[in-house]
């Protein structure tokens, strides 16, 4: 057996990311809905300022590091089932979330930066914008989420419940992206049932993951012989 050591860095990088995009969610507290009132929504902008800015710089950390965890993640598949294409959906699939969230923190980032002095309607504007954004991130990752549950049953790299795991948070997360549809009540883009949930079970699978990934607790390939789990 070998050690895998950029796995167990990669397993980091899916713990930071867990702990930074937790931090960036509910740092701020919790965002009015989209249907409220335009000075309601205004005022809790101006007076969480510097914590929307923080957790924008938060987010736009936890946008690289998704990434460096799903290549590692998805390396370690493209071992062990070089005739798939899963592993591709998996990184092409956290490509395009790790973009989106940091061009979703880009622009939470402006819209607080700017709120003194700024008409009300373009903050609204900035508001809404990144509770759609938000909320469609979760389409977005159905890709990958799918694409790790698929590998991890395929490849048996990790316990099958994790794959299972996996497939839920898929699930979750495309029901949650219907959001958009919704501009009232708790089914509302950017609210917590539509956005909330999906990153909580995204982010305790990838804490999951993660942690085997950083206890190198992974089969190794080796010329001739199957894969044999560590102990």
């Amino acid at each position: 057996m070998t050690e895998r050591h950029e796995l167990r860095w990669g397993g980091f990088a899916g713990l930071a990311f867990v702990v930074l995009a937790l931090l960036g969610r509910f740092l701020p507290g919790n965002p009015p809905n989209i249907d409220e009132s335009q000075s309601a929504i205004t005022a809790w902008i101006a007076d969480n300022r510097d914590m929307l800015l923080t957790s924008a710089l938060m987010w736009a950390a936890a946008g690289g590091l998704v990434i460096w965890f799903a290549s590692a993640f998805a390396e370690a598949m493209r071992e062990r089932d070089e005739r798939s294409d899963v592993h591709l959906a998996l990184l092409a699939g956290s490509v395009l979330v790790g973009g989106a969230i940091f061009v979703n923190a880009a622009m939470s980032g402006a819209m607080a930066f700017g709120i003194d002095g700024r008409d009300a309607a373009l903050t609204m504007m900035l508001f809404q914008m990144t509770s759609v954004m938000t909320t469609m991130i979760g389409f977005a990752a159905a890709l990958p989420l799918a694409a790790a549950g698929i590998g991890v049953m395929r490849t048996h790299l990790m316990p099958n419940w994790l794959g299972y795991l996996a497939l839920l948070a898929a699930v979750v997360s495309i029901a949650g992206s219907f959001g958009i549809f919704a501009s009232t009540g708790t089914f509302a883009a950017g609210g917590f049932l539509m956005t909330g949930v999906p990153l909580l079970l995204s982010a305790l699978w990838i804490a999951c993951a993660g942690g085997y990934m950083v206890r190198e607790h992974l089969p190794e390939m080796t010329t001739g012989e199957a894969a044999v789990p560590q102990m």
